[in-house]
């Protein structure tokens, strides 16, 4: 049981606002009570002594910051040059006498609730001060209970289950062998075939969880920046360059994953530099004279053919010889047999999230499963959270994006009973087409009035007789 004299004087100075000589609050931040109770705090907490020098980081502020090594006993320009935090309006804010502001991420643009307030030292006019960095996901959590949990690390590989078919899943346990062995990933696939998700993936599954996964789109940084951004700048580098410099979104993926999306955007002109930092891992800043050896994993990903890029000159071959240790092509969602799948996990996930059953009717579905989603399974994603919205617990085709055509839209529901051989027999025109053409049609119409009356591939087949990977190229060619 802990008594009155096991209470660090910490607390008491806080609460009491009371004025500690420097070495009685140093005592205190170094005490083993105060690091424990300051640890255990899930928003972030820094304080920095009257010389600006940051005297104490807890975990959370360690974490957020994205640290490669501990910061204490730094001077607080340091720490802000090499952290995640922008704080440079905070303090401009700050020193005109306003407590609270925001602080933003560099990296994610994440924004943090942030409040300041002094310990004053006894006999002085200066302080200690204090900075509270409060995470708003936590207070999200917080008010979401446990219907608004975060995914833990079953959820994740739960999901990873169903978004990766049992072919590409060989692929992926793969490539994460590959990613702990420290080999250069590339993911190849159209845009919105999961290909982030993939590499957050490999990411955790690699056993770097915990550490930074600093996601770069390639393709959303002007040309005129892409350096300085991506290696970073010292102080004075240009004009408009911030006074503490800047750290490089490599720099910040330091001990982590840095994933280069959109690898073919890279400008030409940056490539060389690239190449270099995968050769020997050095990164120069804009500005330095100096090369700073960088530990980071490498995942990167792209939509275009990189190979045809290098015969036009628009990529450098031996970066791309760099790049590729362990390519994976991701399929197309409406080349994967387990579209269904995805499908449901998508509508039980928004079932979670609004509290209350989210279901499809049958002719709703058949629609869904017929729809060749160009934009695979982010477009997939986008209309189950429109019908969210719309629908109250059964979604019918009327509850379906405009985009969908009419139609698609004039399917009904029909019973579910077994259909007789003359409901399922289609007409097939004679004049002018030859057998195979016939016999083409004639397994058309039998196919999507199955996958119409069924809702799924995986019935379809059991129904037909055959096996899904049949109705899944059967499909295919006739959308073709």
């Amino acid at each position: 049981m802990m008594t009155p004299g096991d209470i660090p004087q910490f607390y008491l100075g806080v609460r009491g606002a009371e004025a500690l000589s420097r070495e009685a609050w140093e005592q205190n931040f170094r005490s083993a009570q105060f690091r424990a109770f300051a640890n255990l705090l899930p928003d972030g907490l820094m304080i920095v002594d009257p010389d600006d020098v940051v005297v104490f980081l807890n975990t959370a502020a360690e974490r957020s910051a994205r640290l490669a090594s501990p910061f204490e006993s730094q001077a607080l320009s340091t720490f802000l040059r090499f952290s995640d935090f922008d704080m440079d309006d905070f303090l401009a804010s700050a020193e005109r006498g306003h407590a609270q502001g925001l602080v933003r991420a560099k990296i994610s643009g994440k924004v943090y609730q942030a409040s300041r307030r002094v310990l004053v030292v006894a006999g002085s006019a200066s302080g200690f001060t204090v900075y509270f960095l409060r995470d708003p996901e936590n207070q999200d959590r917080a008010k979401r209970g446990v219907a608004g949990r975060s995914i833990s690390a079953g959820d994740q590989k739960e999901s990873a289950r169903l978004l990766f078919p049992d072919g590409l899943k060989t692929q992926i346990d793969q490539a994460v062998r590959a990613y702990a062995r420290n080999f250069r990933i590339l993911l190849l696939g159209e845009s919105g075939v999961g290909k982030t998700a993939i590499a957050r993936h490999i990411h955790l599954t690699g056993g770097e969880r915990g550490r930074p996964f600093v996601h770069v789109n390639c393709g959303s940084i002007p040309e005129t920046l892409f350096e300085s951004e991506m290696f970073g700048y010292e102080r004075g580098a240009f004009t408009g360059a911030l006074q503490a410099g800047k750290r490089g979104y490599i720099e910040s993926a330091a001990g982590g994953t840095l994933f280069l999306d959109e690898i073919g955007e890279i400008p030409l002109s940056s490539q060389p530099k690239l190449l270099k930092f995968l050769e020997d891992g050095t990164i120069q800043p804009v500005g330095s004279s100096v090369s700073k050896k960088i530990e980071t994993r490498v995942i990167t990903a792209t939509n275009r053919d990189l190979t045809e890029m290098t015969r036009q000159g628009g990529f450098r071959r031996d970066l791309l010889y760099r790049l590729s240790t362990f390519p994976v092509e991701i399929p197309l969602l409406r080349n994967r047999p387990d579209k269904a799948e995805i499908l449901d996990m998508m509508l039980e996930r928004a079932s979670q999230e609004r509290g209350a059953p989210l279901k499809l009717s049958a002719a709703c579905r058949a629609i869904l499963m017929r729809h060749p989603f160009p934009g695979n399974l982010r477009e997939m994603k986008s209309v189950v959270d429109y019908v969210d919205i719309v629908a109250a617990d059964v979604a019918m085709p009327e509850h379906l994006p405009p985009s969908f055509s009419r139609v698609q839209n004039t399917i009904t529901e029909q019973p579910q009973t077994a259909a007789t051989p003359e409901s399922t027999m289609p007409e097939i025109e004679l004049g002018g087409r030859t057998l195979k053409d016939m016999a083409r049609a004639f397994e058309e119409r039998i196919i999507n009035e199955a996958l119409d009356r069924l809702g799924s591939k995986r019935a379809a087949a059991k129904e037909l007789g055959v096996d899904i990977a049949t109705i899944v190229r059967k499909t295919n060619r006739a959308s073709d």
